[in-house]
């Protein structure tokens, strides 16, 4: 995108203020949680590997309709983070606490991923274009990381830098190609897969099957922009930060352990959600999600 056009975006999402319409949210059997609205709405087909600037605003204008909670005051990137995350829209906000600077980061997809019937494909998707669909959900994820900087063209924030995880030590290896352009260490480390990673930090905090009912089907933790993140199944900026301020040291004091009460309050949180197993329409696995009251 031009500057000026994910600016004249950017202004939008600065002056939007409204709620959510109520859906529930469901995990796919790709692991890839989406919110489902008892209304269809239609997303226009786009380019596979760069949206046009009036696809990208026709859709988040549909985010705006039905979760503007998940983007207001946000900025948009001009580009994915990660670049392969063709086809996704992110946005994000630093936020500080204590000392510390943290950075919500919001995706969305542009693609619709589930199964469709033939009279919900308005337009049948060419080689280079994906199909327009008449869909009920959106296909999400929310993150937050601990923030080292950001670039910025006016009030636009236009890249970031997470402070690295300094909880272990990883090799990569790659093999020299002189036809090839030299790739940034940020970008081989998004193809290495941290999942025994992961799975040592979930055991160092504590998260057992007990504490986070949903297991393996979406984790609480990861590693993404070479950082620890937390992970969050509900699209809404104002409740994320919420609940992330009361256990934002697991972020930041990582080396040195976390405190009990943090660790206490998040075990809280991570007790709230619950987990039902279901089929989709195509006879996939699914799972609802359902958190429960919580003073989180």
């Amino acid at each position: 995108m031009k500057i000026q056009d994910y600016k004249s975006i950017n202004r939008i999402l600065n002056e939007t203020s409204a709620k959510n319409k109520p859906g529930e949210i469901y995990v796919d059997n790709l692991h890839t949680p989406y919110i489902q609205f008892p209304e269809k709405f239609l997303i226009s087909g786009t380019s596979v590997t760069q949206p046009e600037f009036g696809d990208i605003k026709e859709f988040v204008q549909t985010i705006l309709k039905y979760i503007p909670e998940a983007i207001e005051g946000t900025c948009l990137l001009p580009e994915p983070r990660p670049k392969r995350e063709s086809g996704k829209l992110f946005f994000v906000r630093p936020m500080l606490f204590g000392s510390s600077r943290f950075l919500y980061v919001f995706s969305v997809d542009m693609l619709y991923l589930g199964g469709a019937k033939s009279e919900e494909i308005k337009k049948v998707g060419s080689q280079n274009m994906t199909p327009s669909i008449i869909t009920d959900r959106l296909y999400f994820q929310t993150k937050i990381i601990h923030l080292h900087s950001t670039k910025e063209d006016g009030e636009s924030i236009t890249d970031f830098e997470a402070k690295r995880f300094q909880g272990g030590v990883f090799r990569v290896e790659s093999e020299r190609d002189d036809s090839k352009p030299i790739r940034k260490f940020s970008e081989i480390f998004d193809e290495i897969d941290f999942s025994d990673t992961e799975s040592k930090i979930r055991e160092e905090l504590g998260i057992t099957a007990d504490v986070w009912k949903l297991g393996r089907i979406y984790s609480p933790i990861g590693i993404d922009y070479l950082s620890l993140s937390l992970r969050f199944l509900i699209p809404s900026l104002p409740k994320t930060i919420q609940q992330f301020r009361n256990f934002y040291p697991i972020l930041t004091h990582s080396d040195s352990g976390i405190p009990e009460e943090t660790l206490k309050k998040y075990h809280e949180y991570l007790s709230s959600f619950e987990v039902e197993r279901t089929q989709s329409k195509s006879g996939n696995i699914l799972w609802k999600v359902i958190q429960k009251s919580s003073d989180n």
